[in-house]
């Protein structure tokens, strides 16, 4: 259990400071391609029951002061890099398991490029 909490904590981590990077990044080599998931950002805000819920009149306040551009631009980029750092997870993986190959019952070593086979019980299986 502990490693489970320590791969899922380092993961958030790295996603933290993957945001920040791909921000970056995005700011001095893709300004329009950021420009343009800031305009994903802006319509989703902009959709009629997200600019006014089904709800309290006060609440609808309170609502507009969480759930803006920057809240939904700022969820959008740490779904991206998520996606980013579970692929570097995964490559990672396949790399351990070239350079670390399981051995066999009988004592030979097994070279598998899949790292679905031995998988610490924290990730799933595909």
């Amino acid at each position: 259990m502990l490693g489970g909490f320590s791969i899922a904590s380092t993961k958030i981590v790295a996603t933290f400071f993957m945001v920040i990077i791909l921000m970056l990044l995005g700011i001095v080599f893709f300004p329009r391609q950021l420009n343009q998931i800031n305009d994903v950002a802006n319509w989703i805000a902009n959709l009629d029951f997200v600019r006014n819920p089904d709800i309290p009149q006060t609440a609808v306040a309170v609502f507009r002061n969480f759930v803006n551009e920057t809240t939904i631009f700022g969820i959008l980029m740490t779904l991206i890099a998520r996606a980013f750092v579970e692929f570097i997870f995964w490559l990672c993986a396949i790399l351990w398991r070239v350079a670390n190959p399981r051995e066999d019952e009988d004592g030979f070593k097994r070279r598998s490029f899949d790292p679905s086979e031995d998988v610490p019980p924290t990730y799933s299986r595909n």
